[in-house]
């Protein structure tokens, strides 16, 4: 641990007691470490400080704007009920499930397909809106084939977290920092803002700056031209292709080289996608359970 000369292994005379107490010691010393990248990877972030509605209903969220459409003032803001509240945190992670069993998620609609604009729900401002992502003060826009959009229906599984600082064990490097990315692959582009029940299909592994960006495959539970879609094995290869190829692809438009992949390359299928999904709502949870806010937050 940087600077310290704290040995935690015994020496030969301690006895079994000291030996714990080294032991513990050096525990603590890990786990300290552990909280303290832990807080400073979500330093800045909003919180709400309440979770989910109780017996959520998709039926009383809506959405409504501050802003002109392409402006830096641009914003959409979510209200449950009359209630102003984070899509990110306060949108419950599950949808329920299918009449199946099959379990569904929530669906935050950021960048609907066939658009350029690379809206975000934004971590740091209060409530959480959905805003246009900028770099140096201007306006992002997907620059890679421009005149074809997002391919698909791109946002966020509600209620996850990508881990910064814990590695995961196939991809060697840690999380992305922000909500898991979602493709939704339904021909009909959502709504900006939108929330939707949809059914998990399978994962790939972008790397991007040494950090692990997974992106979802799903589709909305009830569209019935979806209905046997079922698993990544449903979803034509090419598709899985056109996608890979798009994300390795889409910087180079920006003067950057081409993106990598973990897992070979390999689109994964339901239930590992599932594990992974699960995965980031435990990483949210415990965000949210030891969330302190800052001094200056507004009450």
């Amino acid at each position: 641990h940087g600077g310290s000369s704290f040995d935690a292994s015994a020496p030969p005379h301690s006895s079994p007691f000291t030996t714990v107490a080294h032991t513990m010691l050096a525990l603590a010393v890990l786990l300290s470490s552990a909280l303290l990248a832990a807080a400073s990877s979500s330093e800045g972030f909003y919180v709400a400080r309440e979770g989910a509605p109780k017996n959520f209903d998709l039926s009383k969220l809506a959405t409504y704007t501050a802003g002109e459409r392409n402006t830096l003032d641009f914003r959409i803001y979510y209200d449950y009920a009359g209630e102003t509240i984070s899509p990110w945190h306060q949108v419950p992670y599950s949808a329920g499930v299918e009449q199946d069993g099959e379990r569904l998620l929530h669906f935050i609609c950021e960048i609907p397909r066939g658009t350029t604009a690379k809206m975000e729900v934004n971590k740091e401002r209060k409530f959480n809106p959905i805003i246009q992502d900028t770099k140096k003060g201007a306006l992002r826009y997907y620059k890679y084939n421009p005149e074809v959009g997002s391919l698909v229906n791109y946002g966020a599984i509600a209620q996850t977290w990508e881990h910064p600082t814990e590695l995961h064990p196939d991809t060697g490097v840690g999380g992305d920092n922000d909500p898991i990315d979602v493709l939704q692959l339904n021909a009909q582009p959502c709504t900006m803002g939108e929330v939707q029940a949809v059914r998990v299909l399978g994962t790939f592994a972008l790397i991007d700056d040494d950090e692990t960006d997974w992106k979802v495959l799903v589709v909305r539970a009830d569209d019935p031209a979806m209905a046997q879609v079922r698993d990544v094995g449903d979803v034509q290869e090419d598709k899985k292709t056109e996608l890979i190829e798009w994300f390795r692809r889409y910087k180079t438009a920006e003067g950057k080289g081409l993106n990598r992949f973990g897992l070979d390359e390999r689109v994964m299928d339901k239930a590992y996608a599932l594990k992974v999904c699960d995965e980031t709502h435990e990483a949210w949870q415990k965000l949210h359970a030891e969330w302190v806010p800052p001094k200056t937050e507004e009450l």
